[in-house]
This record gives structure tokens, C-alpha cells and sequence, in this order.
């Protein structure tokens, strides 16, 4: 007999470091003998409507569900039978059958496939993902709306390619996060359609077995689950599947996002923003100066792992004929891979955002550094009406360059013959308020939006 052992492999078992890699909820679901009751579950729910359409006793219906209910699971027979067998349910389906008595046993699993049981807890974990994570891009959004109203008007510099551009607001900024994620929350529900739908199709994907009666239980197995009936079985479509995995990288690319901005924006030279911490975190064990950003970095590192996942999901759409193992089997480790991870990451991207410190004097002051030229956007915008867009570029480029310490650009401007003849004038004006304003008109009109 193979050793096996119970001791944890993954770092989400870990009971040192198995907090950053998942949630309690994960958990749960994803443990084995959590897993293996959802099983159970799923061919009581075969029994039950099978018992509906009279194709077996209702009383074998009954006492299967009973024991796939309650009944203890005797792991180390189920993962030895497993073994000696080399079937992936022969093991389960062994000990149901024992567990159930003589009259109910041969009732147990007719007409269904390992597949058909797996790709329905499948559907039943992305339903139960999508629950999850929509729940906490919900707190997200909600968090995110606080900041865009509190911070409607508040400047701060914009960058492009890493450098300060014009001026916008911070409530701007967090507005375009939350737009994208109610973006992300509207696919997730037209999603569900074709993610939570009933996968039962037996051998070949026809469930000939039954018959003419095929479409009748697939009908019936769907509603006894809470999922949809497709209107075919979709054993060898793999589609759905990658589908929630391509939404779910939209996801961790927006948290991941979020996440490297207050990274970026933490820096000590930069210092405008800066994530939660407790009085007893340490960020450095030997500079107790730190306050490292922690769950900023920890969004990307789940981000890649998510997209890892995603990429073998999407691999796994590759399938050879009516049942190929090599494809769903993929998503059984792939699968909860990427549902953690993804879980982890909404549930830290709420904390973040909840917590988040906006330091409002430091954008002032990184704005003031910049000095105006943050503003040259707005000057060539002013001159262009009398000397064409390109001849006022042209100026306000070779202002800039001329510009030393001590006299602005703007006065260089000012001292152009071309710019006097206009009669406009920009040292010492404010001709950043007209981005801002911008800024905070959208603002208001997807707020405006939202109701």
C-alpha cells in the first residue's frame, strides 16, 4: 500500500503563512472531505430526480441522500480503494453503496460518470467563487465611492510614463477604479448564465443512457442543484470554465492594479498614499523605520498567480472527442489554485482600500515641486486660439527649455513676442483649475450615474 500522508504541501495549508494565500470560506469549500461531501451530494441529487421520473425507488432516493448528508466519511477506505482501483470515484462510489445497505446500493450512480460528477461541483464552485469574490468587489466599490466623494475635488498630479503630467483629483483616480469594478461586477452576472448550468451528460455527452429522457433529468438535476440546464451537455465545452478564468484575471488585473498604484504611491520620496497598518506589524526586521506595503505587493504576487491558473484553464479548452481526462483533470488542480487566489485578492484589495491614507499635504507639495509645469497642457490649449495649436507647442517647449532656477517658464512665455502680441499673460496666473475641473465633472457625472 502507498504511504500517504495528511501532512500539508501547499502554502495555503500552512498554518504559518496559509493566511495570505486564502480565505476561511476557501477553505471550507476546497477541503477534501468537504469536496468529497459535495460529491455525495451531487449523486444523491441524481438518485432524487431519477426517483421523480420513476426510473428507480423512492425509498433508495431517500436513504442515499441520507447518507450522502451526514454520514461519516471514512477517508483513508475511500483514498485506499481509490488507489487499489486506480478509478477516480470507484473508492467514493464503493463506500456509498456499502453505507447506503443492499436495497439502495445498486441505485447509486446510474448513468453517471466521474465527469459528470466532478464538472458539477465545478459549476457548483464557480457559483459559490462568484458569490465570494462579488461580495467583496461589492465592499470594494462601496469603499472606493466613499473615497471618490470624500476626495471629489482634491488635486493631485497625474503621471504618464511615470512622470507628472497635469493635474486631476484624487477622487477622479479611485473613480476610475471603482468604474471598472462595477464593470467587472456586471460581467460576473450576465456571466453566471452560462457558468452555473448543469453539466450531467454521461458517457458520451448524450446521456444516452436514459434515452429520450435524457433532456427531462438534465432539467430536473439542474433544478434540484439551483443551476441552470444548459440546453445541451457541455462534458467536452469547456468554454465556460475559461470564461470565469478570463474573468477572473480582469479581476486580479484590477486589484493587482489598485494595488501597485499605492505601492508606487507609497514611496518615500513620493509619500501621497499609504496602505493599513496595526500598531504591532513590522515591516523590517532591522529598520524599524519601515512600513512596508504589504498587501499593496501581495495584490500582484496573487495577480500572477491567478493569471498561471487562468492560462491552464484556458489550455484545458483543448479537448479530444466526446471525454478527455487530461483536460477537466487540469482544472482540478488549476481550479481552486485560481478560486483562492482570487478570493484572497478581493478580500485584501477591501481591506486596502477600507484603511487607505490619503496624504493630501504631500500631493500639494509634490504639485508645488513640479512647479507649472503641470500646467503646459493648459497654456498650449490657451495659446493655440491665436497662434495654431503647433506654433503655440512649439512655444511653450521652448519656454520650458529656456526656463532657470529661479525665473518659471511661464515668465519665458510671458517674454515672447509672439505671446505678448496675443495680449495673454501666464506668470503668476492659475491655469490648472480648468484641469481639475475636468476632473471633478467626471466625477460627478459617474456618480451621477450610479443613482
Amino acid at each position: 500500500m502507498t504511504d500517504v500522508t495528511s501532512a500539508a504541501t501547499h502554502l495555503r495549508d500552512s498554518v504559518q503563512y496559509g493566511h495570505l494565500w486564502i480565505t476561511a470560506e476557501c477553505r471550507e469549500w476546497f477541503a477534501e472531505e468537504h469536496r468529497l461531501r459535495s460529491w455525495l451530494r451531487i449523486y444523491a441529487a441524481v438518485a432524487e430526480v431519477q426517483a421523480d421520473l420513476g426510473r428507480l425507488p423512492l425509498e433508495a432516493a431517500e436513504r442515499i441522500g441520507e447518507v450522502a448528508a451526514d454520514t461519516p466519511l471514512d477517508l483513508p477506505a475511500i483514498a485506499e480503494a481509490t488507489r487499489r482501483t486506480g478509478h477516480s470515484t470507484a473508492g467514493l462510489v464503493d463506500w456509498l453503496r456499502h453505507a447506503v445497505g443492499p436495497e439502495a446500493a445498486p441505485h447509486v450512480g446510474l448513468g453517471v460518470t466521474v465527469q459528470d460528477i466532478s464538472d458539477t461541483w465545478t459549476s457548483l464552485t464557480l457559483r459559490h467563487t462568484g458569490n465570494l469574490v462579488g461580495a467583496d468587489l461589492r465592499a470594494l466599490l462601496d469603499a472606493l465611492t466613499v473615497l471618490a466623494d470624500r476626495f471629489r475635488a482634491t488635486p493631485m498630479a497625474a503621471r504618464t510614463h511615470g512622470q507628472i503630467g497635469v493635474p486631476i483629483t484624487v477622487g477622479f483616480k479611485v473613480a476610475q477604479w471603482a468604474a471598472e469594478c462595477e464593470r467587472h461586477l456586471d460581467r460576473l452576472e450576465e456571466g453566471r448564465q452560462r457558468w452555473e448550468t448543469a453539466p450531467l451528460s454521461g458517457s458520451v455527452g448524450s446521456l444516452g443512457y436514459w434515452g429520450a429522457e435524457g433532456p427531462e433529468l438534465l432539467e430536473a438535476f439542474g433544478g434540484c442543484l439551483g443551476l441552470a440546464a444548459p440546453p445541451l451537455p457541455w462534458g467536452s465545452s469547456r468554454d465556460a470554465v475559461a470564461e470565469f478564468a478570463c474573468w477572473a484575471q480582469l479581476v486580479a488585473g484590477l486589484l493587482a492594479r489598485i494595488g501597485n498604484e499605492v505601492f508606487q504611491l507609497q514611496r518615500t520620496e513620493i509619500g501621497e498614499l499609504a496602505e493599513p497598518a496595526h500598531p504591532e506589524q513590522i515591516s523590517s526586521i532591522t529598520m524599524p523605520h519601515k512600513r512596508n506595503p504589504e498587501l499593496s505587493e501581495h495584490l500582484v504576487t496573487l495577480r500572477h498567480l491567478v493569471g498561471s491558473s487562468a492560462g491552464l484553464l484556458l489550455t484545458a479548452t483543448l479537448v479530444e472527442h466526446e471525454r478527455d481526462g487530461r483536460a477537466w483533470k487540469t482544472e482540478w488542480v488549476a481550479l481552486p489554485d485560481l478560486c483562492c487566489a482570487l478570493a484572497k485578492a478581493a478580500r485584501a484589495a477591501a481591506e486596502l482600500v477600507a484603511g487607505l491614507h490619503v496624504n493630501t499635504a504631500r500631493m500639494a507639495e509634490n504639485l508645488a515641486r513640479s512647479g507649472s509645469a503641470a500646467t503646459s497642457e493648459q497654456v498650449v490649449n490657451l495659446l493655440a486660439e491665436s497662434l495654431g495649436r503647433d506654433e503655440a507647442f512649439a512655444v511653450v517647449r521652448s519656454a520650458v527649455a529656456r526656463s532657470r532656477p529661479g525665473r518659471s517658464w511661464l515668465a519665458e512665455i510671458d517674454a515672447d513676442d509672439r505671446v505678448r502680441d496675443t495680449g495673454l499673460a501666464f506668470d503668476g496666473a492659475d491655469v490648472g483649475d480648468r484641469a481639475l475641473a475636468s476632473a471633478v465633472a467626471f466625477v460627478d457625472r459617474w456618480r451621477q450615474g450610479r443613482g
